[in-house]
């Protein structure tokens, strides 16, 4: 299937989305990153995007399991040691890196009104204090 695609002869990609046993492979996030604009919307490109452009430990390797969960990736995130045994790693790292439940209907509304009121005692702080021109 890789062959299909037209970056084929180009392409370095340890993780393609083409290939049907991706998930036994690892990533660097100093490797590259799949380029066809179809796969970019996909949720472990995105987080390859975002580790590789945060990440200061390009050192450690991510499994396409870690990369294809909906997460907070900050600057902070950090991948497996290649030196150390995975299973032990994995397991500490999926608890350190919780799935990111979606918030309902009223848990949204509840935090746009409480960005309204933020809002608003800004602008009114603003507006109060007197300018110095």
């Amino acid at each position: 299937m890789r062959d299909e695609c037209r970056y084929y002869n180009t392409c370095n990609v340890p993780l393609c989305p083409l290939d049907p046993s991706r998930d036994n492979y690892i990533w660097y996030p100093d490797e590259e990153i799949c380029k066809r604009t179809e796969f970019g919307k996909l949720l472990w490109v995105k987080n390859q995007k975002k580790i590789a452009k945060r990440t200061k430990r390009k050192d450690l390797y991510y499994t396409y399991e870690m990369l294809n969960r909906k997460m907070i990736i900050g600057k902070g995130m950090t991948g497996l040691d290649p030196d150390k045994p995975e299973k032990d790693q994995l397991r500490k790292w999926f608890k350190n890196h919780p799935v990111q439940r979606e918030l309902s209907e009223e848990e949204k509304e509840i935090r746009r009104q409480r960005m309204i009121q933020i809002i608003q005692m800004r602008d009114q702080k603003l507006f109060s204090e007197p300018q110095n021109l």
